[in-house]
C-alpha cells in the first residue's frame, strides 16, 4: 500500500493555529516576545526596587505618568482604557500589599511637549500628590518634534524627579510618523533611566500598524485599548525584570548636566503667582479665559491666565530677570482670537498666532529668551497692526536664572 506523505507546514499554518487572545491580531506568543523586545534597558534599577518593596510592606506609595494625549488616554472609548490606568491596575495588583495606600496621579495633556511637562511639573504632580510621587513614567516622544529648548526642558524635568527620590521611566510611544526617542534617548542614558520603546517592540512584529487600522492605532498616534494594553504590559515587563534582578548600587545623580546650558534651576509663572524676580503689568490682559484646554481626568490647564478679550490694545508688560523664558499661549478654536507681537528689550521677538487653522484651544509652547546668562531683561505682548481688536491668552510662563 502506497503510503501518503504529507507536505511539512509552512510557519504561515502553524501561526494561524496558535491562539492570539491578544487583540493585535498576532500569535499569543509573538506577543510575549514583542513585550519583550520592547525593554530597552533597565538602567539603575534601585529607585525601582525602592518603589517594590515600599508596595510589598504596604506604604504609601504615589505613582504619575505626565505626557502627551497618549499618556491621558487617548484612543479608546473611554480614557480610563489609556496604558497609565491599565499599567496601575496590573502593577498594584501584582506587588500592592494594601491596595489603599496606593495613589494615583495622571498627568497628561494632549499636544504638548517636554517643556510644557516641565512648566506643568509642580502644579499637575507635586501639588496634587501632596508630595513628589515614587513612581513617575515620562511620555513625550511623539510630541517632542514641538520641543523648543533641545531637550534641556526633559533634562531638568528628569533631574527634579530624581532630585526628591522619585524613580523614573522613559517610556517612547509609538507613531505612524517618527518619533523622537533619538533625541531624548541621550539624556535618559545619561541619568541611567530604565527605558521602553512600543516603537522597537512593534517594529516587524506582524501588527497592523496602518493609520487607522483599528489594530494598534485608533488613528495616526493613538493606540486602540488593546494597544494601550500593550503599552502597559511593556512597563510591566520592565517591572517584572528589574524585580528579578540583583540590586544596583544606590543610584547618584552625575555632578555636571547632560546639555550645554541647562536649566539649573526652573520656576514657573502664573497670573495668581508672587515672584519677586518677575514684575508683571497686565494691561488689557486683565480677565480670565474659561475656554481653555480641558483634561480628560477633569479640571482645566491653566485656569489662571492673562487673556485679552479684544476691547483693548494695551500691553502686557514683564520685567524679569532670567536667562531662558517660555511661554505658554492657547491656540484658540475660533477667529476672534489675532495676532501679537513679543517684544524683548524692545526688539520684535516673534508674532504668534492666537489662531491658527485645526486650533481646538490648545496649549503652544515657545522660547521667548535664550541666552548664556542671566540677565534682567522687559517683555511687552500686544495686538499685531491691523488686530487690535482681536483677543489672545498668555497661559503661563517658565523661566531659568
Amino acid at each position: 500500500m502506497e503510503k501518503t506523505i504529507e507536505a511539512p507546514k509552512t510557519q504561515e499554518a502553524t501561526e494561524k493555529k496558535e491562539p492570539s487572545t491578544n487583540g493585535l491580531k498576532i500569535p499569543d506568543s509573538k506577543y510575549e516576545e514583542i513585550i519583550k523586545k520592547s525593554l530597552l534597558k533597565t538602567g539603575n534599577n534601585y529607585l525601582i526596587k525602592q518603589v517594590l518593596e515600599k508596595l510589598r510592606a504596604g506604604d504609601e506609595v504615589i505613582i504619575s505618568a505626565i505626557g502627551g494625549s497618549v499618556t491621558e488616554g487617548a484612543g479608546p472609548a473611554v480614557y480610563t482604557d489609556g496604558y497609565v490606568y491599565q499599567f496601575r491596575d496590573m502593577f498594584i495588583a501584582k506587588y500592592a500589599a494594601d491596595k489603599s495606600k496606593v495613589k494615583f496621579i495622571p498627568a497628561g495633556i494632549g499636544g504638548t511637549p517636554s517643556p510644557m511637562g516641565l512648566i506643568r511639573y509642580q502644579k499637575d504632580v507635586v501639588a496634587r500628590s501632596g508630595r513628589h510621587p515614587d513612581l513617575l513614567i515620562i511620555e513625550f516622544a511623539v510630541n517632542d518634534w514641538l520641543e523648543c529648548s533641545k531637550t534641556r526642558a526633559m533634562e531638568k524635568l528628569v533631574r527634579t524627579a530624581l532630585e526628591n527620590n522619585t524613580a523614573v521611566i522613559m517610556l517612547y510611544a509609538a507613531a505612524t510618523y517618527q518619533n523622537q526617542q533619538l533625541q531624548i534617548a541621550p539624556v535618559a542614558d545619561f541619568y541611567m533611566l530604565p527605558q521602553v520603546s512600543i516603537s522597537k517592540g512593534l517594529l516587524n512584529s506582524g501588527v497592523n500598524q496602518e493609520k487607522n487600522s483599528k489594530v494598534y492605532y485608533s488613528d495616526f498616534v493613538h493606540p486602540t485599548k488593546n494597544g494601550h494594553k500593550y503599552m502597559a504590559r511593556c512597563l510591566m515587563n520592565l517591572i517584572e525584570e528589574i524585580d528579578a534582578s540583583q540590586a544596583d548600587s544606590p543610584f547618584a545623580i552625575p555632578e555636571g548636566y547632560k546639555n550645554q546650558n541647562p536649566f539649573k534651576n526652573f520656576s514657573t509663572v502664573y497670573a495668581d503667582t508672587d515672584d519677586k524676580n518677575v514684575s508683571i503689568s497686565a494691561g488689557a490682559f486683565t480677565k480670565k479665559d474659561t475656554a481653555i484646554q480641558a483634561y480628560m481626568h477633569g479640571g482645566k490647564c491653566f485656569p489662571e491666565n492673562w487673556y485679552n478679550d479684544g476691547k483693548s490694545s494695551d500691553a502686557f508688560k514683564m520685567t524679569i530677570n532670567c536667562k531662558s523664558l517660555i511661554m505658554v499661549y492657547k491656540n484658540a478654536n475660533n477667529t476672534s482670537f489675532g495676532k501679537y507681537e513679543v517684544y524683548v528689550d524692545g526688539k520684535l521677538q516673534n508674532t504668534y498666532a492666537g489662531h491658527e487653522e485645526g486650533g481646538w484651544n490648545n496649549c503652544m509652547v515657545v522660547m521667548l529668551i535664550d541666552e548664556a546668562d542671566s540677565a534682567k531683561h522687559t517683555v511687552e505682548i500686544k495686538p499685531a497692526e491691523g488686530e487690535e481688536t482681536k483677543s489672545f491668552t498668555i497661559l503661563a510662563f517658565g523661566y531659568s536664572k
